[in-house]
């Protein structure tokens, strides 16, 4: 004899129960793009660029006196800092002090080494390379004209 409320193991499908499976299963399919991503099925984003860029500054006069051989320095030209440098007799440079890792601004810490004190980044202000890292490239080139004893940044 067999007991009318007894539990039974027999499951029943039908169309009822399969669109309950489907409906359950939705929120993991919605979620699945997200996890694939996370695993690395997306492309890796693009590589910083290594190449100096050139930008502009207001146009800021100052004495090529104030620029030692053999040393940097940072001006104000028109709101914005530039480093600008006289690595050999009559050569000048100038730079962005923007650090191209996280924008700090960079300091002239002796000579043409310069620093930024966010994390260490370091350039040469001979060419506004960097040679210390995290910085992914170079101090961005700021123009500079020789007026007779004038320099002309911008």
């Amino acid at each position: 004899m067999t007991d009318p409320h007894a539990a039974t193991s027999v499951t029943r499908v039908g169309p009822c129960t399969q669109r309950r499976a489907v409906l359950l299963a939705l929120p993991g399919i919605a979620i699945l793009p997200g996890i694939l991503s996370a695993c690395g099925m997306t492309p890796p984003p693009e590589p910083a660029s290594t190449v100096q860029e050139t930008t502009t500054v207001p146009s800021t006069t100052i004495d090529a006196a104030e620029i030692p051989v053999g040393t940097a320095k940072q001006v104000d030209a028109g709101g914005e800092n530039v480093i600008v440098a006289q690595p050999s007799e009559g050569e000048f440079v100038a730079y962005s002090a923007v650090c191209t890792h996280q924008g700090g601004n960079v300091q002239v810490v002796k000579g043409m080494t310069l620093r930024c004190p966010l994390h260490g980044a370091e350039y040469d202000a001979t060419d506004g390379a960097n040679t210390l890292a995290p910085a992914p490239r170079p101090l961005d080139a700021v123009p500079v004209a020789v007026q007779g004893d004038k320099l002309v940044l911008g």
